[in-house]
């Protein structure tokens, strides 16, 4: 039977962004009706939905070729064509926009001129800045840490008070931009296209850096007098724009991973208020009822993409980083472990591979738990947890960042999501007990608490219990530290990393007084 994550009996709900958008569309949620919970039977009668809207929760649009927005109007789909060059258009000037500011950036004169001079001297100091405080790292320890936070109540039917996560759900819909839903929203295409634009669109972005990085080369190949050999320049070329590349990647692989993965993701409906019989249609496209012919091609085409993201990510990085070993140890730069230094900077040297490690886990945290049946909806929270636990416990154990701070701030958010996944899965518990005997005060009388309220405001105060305490310890080791004899670069306050040239086999320090 269904279980209590897949809304057996379900509400009109907020679809799109505007408040109460989801009863408008409902009729049993006009005026004058009591009733706001239905059964999905009454989802495609107009004594449900009203008038322009079927499907269930009435999240479709009645008309063909209209799609749903801000949740309560429908409006003409713009044409495909127009829409993907649209998309192109906007890819292609994000690539020559980046290229022309690092072309500008990269004018040592120009820091002279009037107009253009102050932002690139300021620019460069505030790059000095990042450099000192290490802030690298940093971002990348809280982009993980949104990365995962941002889906819980997708992949993981988490169910938390609306009054607590209003604020965080504004916040992912003003960072969180689904470009292809903007240019292809669903209604307007399938959903197997939408997912190969949304796989491929980045795939395609990186494709053209590389290119760029390449053209440029053999450019410079062809301008030269003594022409090394072509291979030589298309190498260097590739080399040249791996780093923007690997950022790109970085942002995009959990994200795209999940989009993926939510092929299996599905929502269940009663069809018969006197059976257990249900029905289940895809949570990002309600036109799709699951377990058909239409969904199977569906999850056939989104392994292929499992295949081209998350794992191809992690064979990407892992092949990387493997051959940078040697150079690392050593001391010895090479061409490729200087244009792969975003994996590998901010790691000590024996965990220079922590990265691949990292980028696993965001990986099964944001998508691979969706494998996990929906009616064992829990079961994916306590996955979770277990994962959150090992990690936190891994991540203090080995300390792999250069930086104190950065450990610190590592362990202190996987702490803060170890402790938001427990409160989510009590706070989902409660809520299935309490749909299964209504009004009866069983979930009470099982875990203890009298509402969600009482859960989730302990769970605050000891995340911001937590949070102090790993400030304050990250203060006094600092402090600590900071009172030790060592040597240190003024540019970022860290000992220097001395690296050894070819040829090379000893350093100098030559100091006087």
């Amino acid at each position: 039977g269904a279980s209590p994550s897949s809304a057996v009996l379900t509400e009109c709900r907020l679809f799109g962004g505007k408040a109460k958008a989801g009863k408008t569309r409902c009729a049993g949620s006009e005026t004058g009706a009591s009733r706001r919970r239905r059964m999905v039977v009454e989802a495609g009668s107009d004594a449900y939905c009203a008038s322009g809207f079927t499907g269930p929760e009435c999240q479709l649009c009645n008309a063909s070729n209209h799609y749903l927005v801000d949740g309560e109007e429908c409006k003409e789909c713009a044409d495909r064509a127009a829409s993907a060059g649209r998309l192109t258009g906007i890819a292609l000037g994000i690539i020559v926009a980046c290229g022309l500011l690092a072309w500008a950036y990269r004018m040592q004169s120009w820091r002279k001129r009037r107009f253009i001079g102050p932002p690139l001297r300021l620019t460069d100091r505030l790059s000095a800045w990042c450099v000192a405080i290490g802030l690298q790292a940093k971002l990348k320890i809280l982009l993980g840490f949104y990365q995962v936070c941002i889906v819980l109540s997708t992949t993981y039917s988490a169910r938390l008070p609306e009054k607590y996560t209003g604020w965080s759900d504004r916040v992912q819909e003003a960072v969180s931009v689904d470009v292809t839903a903007l240019f292809l929203p669903v209604q307007c295409v399938s959903f197997s296209l939408r997912l190969i634009a949304y796989a491929l669109s980045p795939v395609g972005l990186i494709a053209l850096l590389l290119l760029l990085g390449v053209g440029i080369r053999v450019n410079r190949w062809r301008a030269a007098s003594e022409r090394p050999r072509l291979g030589d320049a298309v190498r260097r070329g590739i080399l040249d724009l791996t780093p923007p590349g690997l950022v790109l990647t970085f942002c995009f692989v959990p994200s795209v991973s999940a989009f993926v993965f939510r092929a299996w993701s599905c929502k269940a409906y009663v069809v018969d208020a006197d059976s257990t019989t249900y029905i289940e249609y895809m949570r990002q496209d309600a036109s799709v009822q699951c377990h058909t012919k239409e969904h199977d091609s569906i999850t056939k085409l989104a392994i292929f993409l499992i295949v081209l993201w998350p794992l191809g990510s992690l064979v990407l990085f892992t092949s990387l980083l493997v051959p940078c070993y040697k150079a690392l140890h050593t001391r010895t730069p090479t061409d490729l472990s200087r244009a792969t230094a975003f994996l590998h900077r901010e790691y000590e040297t024996r965990w220079y591979w922590w990265e691949a490690v990292d980028l696993l886990r965001k990986i099964v945290l944001t998508g691979v738990v969706v494998l996990i049946p929906e009616e064992r909806y829990f079961l994916r929270l306590v996955v979770a947890t277990l994962i959150c636990s090992c990690y936190a416990v891994g991540l203090a154990v080995a300390t792999p960042y250069k930086r104190y701070e950065d450990d610190i701030l590592a362990v202190a958010t996987n702490l803060v999501l170890l402790l938001v996944f427990l409160g989510a899965s009590w706070t989902t518990l409660f809520d299935a007990i309490e749909e299964q005997s209504p009004g009866q005060g069983k979930a009470e009388a099982i875990l203890g608490w009298p509402d969600t309220d009482a859960i989730v405001i302990p769970m605050t105060v000891l995340v911001s219990a937590a949070l102090a305490i790993f400030l304050a310890g990250a203060v006094v080791a600092a402090r600590r530290l900071a009172r030790i004899p060592t040597i240190r670069l003024v540019s970022t306050k860290q000992q220097p990393e001395l690296t050894l040239g070819k040829g090379q086999t000893w350093h100098l320090f030559n100091s006087h007084i």
